[in-house]
This record gives C-alpha cells, structure tokens and sequence, in this order.
C-alpha cells in the first residue's frame, strides 16, 4: 500500500470509531435521561434504577468481553 492509501484507510477506521462511539454515547445517554425523567421521590428509587443501569452496563461490557454470561 501506498502512503495515500494508508492515509485513506486510517481516515475511514479513525471515522469508524468515531461513530460508533456517537453511538454508544448517544444510547447510554438517552438512558440516564430516561432515569432523570422519572423524577424519583425518594432516594432509593434514583439508587435502585443506577444500580440496574449499572448491572446492564456490566452484563453487556461482558458479553462483548466474551466472558460468561
């Protein structure tokens, strides 16, 4: 490959990545405003909904990662 070529192509990974990780930023976003939405009452409802965010964040970072399920 060439030196245009090689630049090419990190251009297209490096545009890639990037949006994917708009993506991903745009998802998870959209959850932690569904949770603010809620306009919990109490602390413990606000503590249980992270808390499942949270496990679902770690089940998929899991999954991606291989390991168990």
């Amino acid at each position: 490959m060439d030196e245009a070529q090689l630049k090419q192509l990190k251009q297209r990974v490096e545009e890639e990545l990037r949006q994917r990780e708009m993506g991903f930023l745009e998802f998870w976003l959209q959850e932690l405003k569904a949770i603010d939405a809620r306009h919990h009452k109490e602390l413990a409802g606000l503590q249980s909904d992270l808390k499942a965010l949270i496990k679902r964040m770690e089940t998929r970072l899991r999954i991606l990662k291989g390991g168990p399920r």
